[in-house]
């Protein structure tokens, strides 16, 4: 199992960010500048466009440094470098299996930072933050391999946004079943199949799952193969039986209306309950190529009155609640 460095500390009020140097790829120039910080003092070190080379990457190893800096104002254009790069950065043999553990546990980090602060209460304590960060240390930690991360770069390479999408499911799973006092073993194996659940849309074209308009009906049928195809993909990572029925059952409904296998009521898992109802929510809160995102109330609204049937009652209502704020972790 491969050590996580924690994320660099963030100073809410200094104008810079760190990023670890390993953030820099070899491979592609970032488009935002660079700096080193000497005391309070921060020197520009590579302008934008700059592609930061091994070469200079090891003088800086030399000295010591391991994090640099972006000014706060061009964290957009460093998201959006790694967006563009991070996924062919996970596949390189060139990258050391350690470091590609460390920048996806630290994108992911960065993910359900932006998710805490913009959609979930703002009431959350402190503590709920750290208990999230441990939820994904641990949760990265079990992919920490070169299958899990290979599995992981293939998908973000694929389609970006599936990937960041299964980020935020997979908070708002360990969210809801953390308040039910799920051990914490199967709290991350259920997190792992979150995190993991769209992996199959990596076997339907891009095209389909950009596509703006209505599906025709042949596509639709492509899109529901995705949850078998992801329990397929991911079987090099030897994954827990809890952890794959998240990824095979997480469009099984309530009512037997879903899909692969048309189970119902009990027959659908309390995990793969959980993740489905996370899964529309962060759907229906996000926008998509075929439609904007709607006001948390909205989708909330829209899942209780127009998918009746679909979700666990029980849940749901657990789930209203953490969102409006209430002390159950």
């Amino acid at each position: 199992m491969t050590a996580l460095p924690p994320p660099p500390p963030l100073d809410p009020g200094s104008e810079f960010q760190p990023i670890p140097l390993t953030h820099l790829f070899g491979h592609a120039a970032g488009d935002f500048e660079i700096y080193l910080r000497h005391g309070d003092t921060h020197t520009l070190f590579a302008r934008s466009g700059e592609t930061i080379t091994r070469e200079r990457r090891g003088l800086l190893a030399e000295y010591g440094v391991s994090v640099v800096y972006i000014h706060q104002e061009e964290r957009a254009r460093y998201r959006g470098y790694m967006r563009r790069h991070l996924g062919e950065a996970l596949l390189s043999p060139e990258m050391a299996t350690r470091h590609k553990a460390g920048v996806f546990y630290h994108n992911c980090c960065d993910i359900v930072r932006d998710l805490l602060h913009t959609r979930l209460p703002q009431g959350l304590s402190e503590r709920h933050g750290r208990l999230f960060g441990a939820y994904v240390r641990d949760c990265v930690n079990f992919l920490a391999t070169e299958a899990g991360l290979a599995r992981i770069g293939a998908l973000m390479s694929h389609d970006y946004d599936v990937y960041s999408h299964g980020v935020h499911v997979f908070a708002y799973t360990v969210f809801l079943l953390g308040s039910l006092g799920l051990p914490k073993p199967a709290l991350i194996q259920a997190g792992v199949g979150a995190l993991l659940h769209d992996s199959g849309k990596e076997g339907v074209d891009v095209s389909i799952l950009r596509k703006p308009g209505r599906l025709t009906p042949e596509e639709f049928l492509a899109v529901r193969e995705h949850p078998a195809l992801g329990v397929r993909y991911c079987r090099p990572l030897s994954l827990s039986r809890l952890a794959r029925e998240c990824i095979l059952m997480h469009h099984e409904k309530m009512d037997g209306r879903g899909y692969p296998g048309g189970r119902s009521g009990e027959a659908v898992p309390l995990h793969a309950r959980a993740v489905s109802l996370a899964d529309v929510y962060d759907a229906l809160t996000s926008r998509r190529v075929y439609a904007d995102a709607v006001r948390p109330f909205e989708a909330l609204s829209i899942m209780r009155h127009e998918m009746t049937g679909s979700f666990d009652l029980d849940l749901y209502k657990r789930f209203v609640m953490l969102l409006s704020g209430a002390s159950l972790l």
